[in-house]
């Protein structure tokens, strides 16, 4: 707990009344925790994350007016995939991502940002036709974080999440998938995480109260993370799965991560910088039968 809470034999600081002194503690333990329902258990998530194989992708970012590229060739190189984007500052908050394909394919990306405090809207794939855009908002208020996320297509679903931050250390949030039709509730989840020191401890309900998942994830030093995740499926035959994984930074500054599952499978990503602006990531992933995947991440900025 805060000890600083509890009162004190300590003489104030000269200048200051002890009144003064415990207001100014006062202020400096209120910390306002703005968490939305996918921040839940976000770390560990990312430590679990499997690797990319099968594909080589390269991103590629310039200051300036040259676009953003992102070019994904999959296995054996029998197709690539080129996709370029330019986001534009229409005005302080409001951006637009404009984006293409050499097929000739455009679309673009609204974001607009704190035009009204708390609140955030964006629009994604937004095309000549307009019902294939997707629109998702925002809101945060103190420490409760609202979304919505739906397409522009009328009738189409539209999932709604709410995380409340209870203090600085334990957070709860649900989600549902609600029928626009219907008004009905397809799918729910409700989770919840607990923050101690470096340590988080998280779980989840979900496939409407069919999986339960509990998970912990850990800084074991400054350079050493490590997270455990065990998953009960409680659906016509129950089974329980797991995953856990270590990420180590190198003394060179390199990263190193590797997954293991309980499907047998062992994923190893290594992460290194090769020159200023230039970084590659190596994926290889073992399978049981003694089969393997590789996979590779180029990413350049200057």
């Amino acid at each position: 707990g805060d000890l600083s809470a509890a009162g004190s034999t300590d003489a104030p600081p000269r200048g200051r009344t002890t009144g003064e002194r415990k207001k100014e503690r006062k202020r400096e333990r209120i910390v306002i925790v703005i968490m939305f329902f996918d921040d839940i258990a976000k770390s560990l998530s990312e430590l679990l994350k499997p690797v990319d194989v099968g594909t080589t992708t390269i991103d590629a970012a310039a200051k300036g007016a040259a676009p953003k590229l992102h070019v994904d060739v999959n296995t054996g190189a029998s197709a690539i995939a080129i996709d370029a984007s330019k986001t534009i500052e229409i005005t302080d908050g409001v951006s637009i991502e404009a984006c293409g394909t050499p097929a000739g394919d455009l679309s673009a990306n609204v974001e607009a940002n704190g035009l009204v405090s708390g609140f955030d809207l964006k629009l994604t794939g937004v095309t000549a036709d307009a019902s294939s855009a997707s629109v998702g908002a925002k809101f945060s208020m103190d420490s409760l974080g609202v979304t919505a996320d739906g397409a522009l297509k009328a009738g189409s679903d539209v999932t709604a999440t709410a995380c409340y931050a209870v203090d600085d250390y334990l957070s709860v949030g649900a989600s549902a998938v609600v029928s626009s039709a219907s008004g009905g509730v397809s799918a729910w989840s409700i989770a919840a995480q607990r923050v101690d020191g470096p340590t988080t401890l998280s779980t989840s309900v979900t496939d409407g109260g069919n999986t339960l998942a509990v998970g912990v994830n850990s800084e074991l030093d400054a350079n050493t993370s490590a997270g455990l995740r065990a998953t009960l499926n409680m659906g016509d035959r129950n089974t329980l799965g797991f995953a856990l994984a270590v990420s180590k930074k190198l003394s060179s500054g390199d990263v190193a991560r590797v997954v293991y599952a309980n499907s047998g499978d062992t994923d190893i990503a290594y992460n290194t910088t090769l020159c200023k602006g230039a970084d590659v990531t190596a994926c290889l992933r073992l399978a049981k039968n003694n089969s393997y995947k590789t996979g590779f991440q180029v990413s350049l900025n200057n």
